[in-house]
C-alpha cells in the first residue's frame, strides 16, 4: 500500500439495488473496517455483484456509475485507494497497445524498467512484455490487471471472482498474497482454499437476504450446517 486508510473503510446504509422490479439487494447495511476481509458466499445470480458495484458507483478513484445503484447511501472513508478486478474484463484493456505500454499508462512516473520488472512477476517474461493487448489470452488479461493494481498499491481490494482465469499455482499466490495484505478486502470467489483461509468475515447471500457474519469462512460453515 502507498498508506493505510483511515479505521473505518466503508459505511454502507440501506443499500437497494433491483433488476426488472425484483432486489437483486434490498437495504444492505454495515460498516467495514480496515484490515477486514469479507468473502461474499452464494450461488450465482443472487446479487454479489450487483452488490459490488453498488458500493463502488460513486468511490473514489472509480468511474462514477448511478446506474449501479437506486437507493440508500455508500460512505467511503478517509484516504481510501481502491483496487478493483471486475469479474468481466471486456473492454477493460485498450487494444492497440503492447501490455507495458497499457501498464505504464496507469503511473507514468515508473521507470520502464520497473514496469518490465512488474510484468515478470507476474510471467510476462522477456518479449511478453512487447505482447499487444488485442492478443492476450484470459489469463494473461487477469495477470495484467493485478499488475496495474500492483503498481496502483490501494489500500482497498475489491475482487469479483479473481481466480476464474487463473491456474492452480497463481490462485495460491494469490490467496498467500491475500492473506499478508494489511488493508481491507471485499472478495467474491468460489475456491474454497482462498475462502477459507483468507476471509475474516462472511456475507452470505440466500433467502432474498444478506446475513453478516463476523468470523472466517470455516466457522460460517460450521454455524450454518
Amino acid at each position: 500500500m502507498n498508506r493505510p486508510s483511515g479505521k473505518v473503510v466503508v459505511e454502507i446504509d440501506g443499500v437497494t439495488k433491483r433488476h426488472g422490479g425484483a432486489s437483486a439487494v434490498d437495504g444492505f447495511s454495515a460498516i467495514v473496517r480496515r484490515g477486514e476481509k469479507v468473502v461474499l458466499v452464494g450461488r450465482n445470480g443472487v446479487g454479489k455483484t450487483t452488490l459490488l458495484k453498488a458500493l463502488l458507483s460513486d468511490a473514489p478513484g472509480m468511474p462514477r456509475s448511478a446506474g449501479d445503484i437506486d437507493t440508500g447511501t455508500v460512505a467511503w472513508g478517509h484516504e481510501v485507494s481502491i483496487g478493483y478486478f471486475p469479474q468481466d474484463s471486456t473492454g477493460l484493456i485498450t487494444k492497440g497497445m503492447t501490455a507495458v505500454d497499457w501498464l505504464h499508462q496507469w503511473d507514468p512516473d515508473a521507470h520502464r524498467q520497473d514496469v518490465h520488472g512488474l510484468l515478470g512477476q507476474m510471467l510476462f517474461s522477456g518479449e511478453e512484455g512487447l505482447k499487444p493487448t488485442a492478443a492476450l489470452s484470459g489469463g494473461e488479461t487477469a495477470r495484467l490487471l493485478f499488475c496495474r493494481i500492483m503498481l496502483q498499491k490501494p489500500n482497498v481490494l475489491v475482487f469479483d471472482e479473481p481466480t476464474n482465469h487463473l491456474d492452480l499455482e497463481s490462485i495460491n499466490a494469490l490467496n498467500v498474497a491475500l492473506q499478508k495484505f494489511a488493508g481491507t478486502v471485499l472478495i467474491v470467489t468460489h475456491d474454497e482454499d482462498v475462502m477459507d483461509e483468507v476471509g475474516t468475515r462472511v456475507w452470505s447471500f440466500a433467502h432474498d437476504a444478506i446475513a453478516d457474519f463476523t468470523g472466517g469462512y470455516e466457522e460460517f460453515e460450521a454455524q450454518v450446517g
